[in-house]
């Protein structure tokens, strides 16, 4: 894995097919986590996946043309709770009326960014070599605001709370087994967390050279 840099007006990564095929299987995960099916040909499927909620009454998605109208409670699954955070610690009443209102569409909205990444990672872009990850500064903040739900997963399933757990979390991975699920999933959190800082080093470059007098350097 290579870090970002911009090419042709674009913000290019290099990832094998290895390392597209482990961020791409996160991604789907995580959607499923947020209630969409698995992805397919960079759609859901018809059907929620095994790691999905059960329903609305656990914190599923309502249906297109469904309107809430009894308090909705914050979703069982801790790693959910990071992706729909409350939006007041000190009045559950708040909490669960701003849900609501809004949690549907916050879920539509991540789950149609982790869809975008999923299928840049398959599928590629057209004209760009195999191992390029290409995104379109239109859609950097997007795909950066994505890497931080994956990231917040993994942070869950990993019991990172701190700087320090991640310090520890690191410090293990060198004499970790080959089949140490905890080491892998640190690697993954590892390189998302490294592959996110070079995606907004080159966004801020860019934002940079954009401001009055600066000059452009892309290659």
């Amino acid at each position: 894995m290579r870090a970002f840099r911009r090419q042709k007006g674009r913000y290019v990564a290099r990832m094998d097919a290895g390392e597209r095929a482990v961020v791409a299987s996160v991604v789907a995960d995580v959607a499923e986590l947020l209630g969409a099916g698995r992805f397919e040909d960079g759609v859901p499927a018809a059907g929620p996946g095994p790691h999905a909620a059960a329903g609305p009454a656990d914190g599923a998605p309502a249906g297109p043309w469904t309107v809430r109208t009894a308090p909705l409670p914050p979703p069982d699954d801790p790693a959910v709770r990071r992706l729909l955070p409350d939006a007041s610690r000190d009045d559950a009443e708040v909490a669960q009326e701003f849900r609501r209102l809004t949690e549907d569409d916050l879920r539509a909205r991540k789950v149609a960014r982790l869809r975008c990444l999923w299928t840049a990672l398959v599928h590629g872009e057209p004209g760009w070599p195999d191992d390029a990850f290409v995104v379109a500064p239109s859609s950097a903040d997007d795909v950066a605001a994505t890497l931080t739900d994956l990231r917040l997963v993994l942070a869950d399933r990993l019991e990172i709370r701190t700087d320090a757990d991640s310090e520890a979390l690191y410090d293990g991975l060198a004499g970790a087994a080959e089949d140490d699920v905890r080491a892998y999933l640190g690697s993954v959190y590892g390189a998302l967390s490294w592959l996110q800082e070079s995606l907004l080093a080159v966004m801020l470059a860019a934002h940079d050279e954009r401001r009055p007098g600066r000059g452009r350097s892309d290659d």
